[in-house]
């Protein structure tokens, strides 16, 4: 790994303050809890069970000394909140005093921290390392975090019990710029398949042209009533003494993380498209697992006219908005929640009203046979909450759309009605952004 000036240290730090306490343009997140433990790095030691050091596991529960994006694909079940990110993250064992402390999860910001360029989607299957497992000073792409305390440089040896508990966080920096060739490190040739972007202007390497987002993977370790860190280390790899496979174990500036990317891609180039390269959008860990746009919509005003061609589906007393998608076809991928995803907001004031949702048929289209106002039922399916603010929202038709999935139903369709004296304006699909679409996570 570089070294790094004191200047770029600085910079690191405060970079890392902004990043984990305020929210950057571009950034979407992930929380996965901890899986397993085991003596096992498929990046490093692939196809060597055992032959590691031990390593907390997080995301893809099936991650192992075989793990490469194949393996990752059979088994996709994840720790992680966003059920379409089946990636393994892994990390060297804690030890204090006290004992081995496991680690209670660990989060990922996914972020493009310049305006330019433009970031893409990491590849599949990417595998990527960072920190030095051999490290022995401060290290620009690694920062400790107390509660109460925050982020610095160097490891603290205690953290303050705060409420009956201390909190321990290992920050660590991947590298973000891809030399668009090789997916792994080539260990037996010297290859690094990735560096790090220019602090200055954001710039990649020559060599390393690929701009993708960069990961700041953030464990969070829970120490109890005992905040003590005095000697604390983390897992190196074994060594044989007298033909005996020994733990070894360094200080916490020996701190790294490995990381194969398994992300359902389409998921992944969603929140490339929406959340990292479309300005000052934060998605958090709204992603979908599976994600369609409207295929048709349209809105009849009062007297029944419809109007197929506007970008923007209006709603004022009378009105009908309709929208129609393709069933999502679901894989192996799980998800939890049907959602409609719309974008728009109450265009009379500054108060806010409450739409409901309903089945329509599907009998229609918005070229050539539009719906009339018997198209939309009376079986209310879900409500939608509109305020004055124009952006992007997601609200439940979970058991519709599943009862519409299980009926092998080609395609869903939904109305929405106003009872209110306001006006609301939704995007239509004619616009780029924030099209009605099914959301589903």
């Amino acid at each position: 790994m570089k070294k790094a000036t004191s200047l770029l240290r600085l910079l690191l730090l405060i970079l890392l303050a902004a990043t984990t306490t305020g929210v950057y343009a571009g950034q979407f997140s992930v929380q996965c809890a901890y899986s397993h433990t085991k003596p096992d790095d498929s990046i490093v030691r692939y196809g060597l069970p055992g032959l590691a050091m031990q390593h907390d596991f997080f995301g893809n529960r099936s991650t192992d000394a075989f793990s490469d994006l194949a393996k990752l694909n059979v088994n996709k079940a994840t720790t992680c909140n966003i059920t379409a990110d089946a990636s393994a993250y892994w990390v060297p064992q804690l030890k204090r005093a006290a004992g081995i402390v496991v680690p209670d999860f660990q989060k990922t910001y996914y972020q493009k921290n310049t305006e330019l360029p433009v970031v893409t989607a990491i590849p599949q299957g990417l595998e990527m390392l960072a920190g030095d497992h051999h490290g022995t000073a401060a290290n620009p792409a690694i920062a400790y975090f107390c509660q109460n305390v925050g982020y610095m440089a160097n490891p603290p040896t205690s953290c303050p019990v705060v409420n009956g508990n201390a909190q321990f966080d290992i920050v660590i920096y991947f590298p973000d710029c891809w030399d668009g060739e090789h997916i792994k490190p080539d260990f037996s040739s010297g290859v690094q398949n990735m560096a790090y972007h220019n602090n200055k202007d954001g710039s990649c390497p020559e060599a390393y042209p690929i701009k993708i987002q960069q990961l700041q993977l953030n464990l969070q370790y829970t120490l109890g009533n005992n905040g003590d860190l005095n000697g604390a280390q983390l897992s190196m790899d074994p060594i044989m003494v007298n033909g005996v496979l020994t733990p070894q174990w360094g200080s916490l500036y020996t701190a790294h993380a490995d990381f194969i990317n398994a992300w359902k891609p389409d998921s992944l180039q969603y929140a490339t498209d929406n959340c990292s390269n479309n300005g000052n959008t934060a998605c958090s860990s709204d992603i979908p697992t599976y994600y369609v746009k409207s295929s048709s919509d349209t809105w009849l005003d009062s007297g029944g006219t419809p109007h197929n061609a506007d970008e923007k589906l209006r709603v004022g007393p009378g009105d009908i908005i309709f929208m129609k998608f393709p069933t999502p076809v679901i894989t192996d991928y799980t998800y939890q929640t049907a959602f409609i995803q719309t974008q728009g907001g109450d265009v009379t004031d500054s108060t806010a009203v409450y739409l409901y949702l309903f089945a329509a048929a599907t009998n229609w289209d918005d070229q050539n046979k539009p719906p009339t106002g018997s198209a939309c039922t009376p079986q209310s399916v879900g409500a939608i909450y509109l305020d004055n603010v124009n952006k992007l929202r997601i609200n439940s038709i979970d058991a519709y759309v599943k009862q519409q999935i299980a009926a092998k139903a080609p395609e869903i369709a939904i109305c929405i009605k106003n009872n209110t004296s306001k006006v609301v304006e939704l995007n239509s699909r004619e616009v780029k952004k924030g099209v009605p679409a099914l959301f589903l996570k």
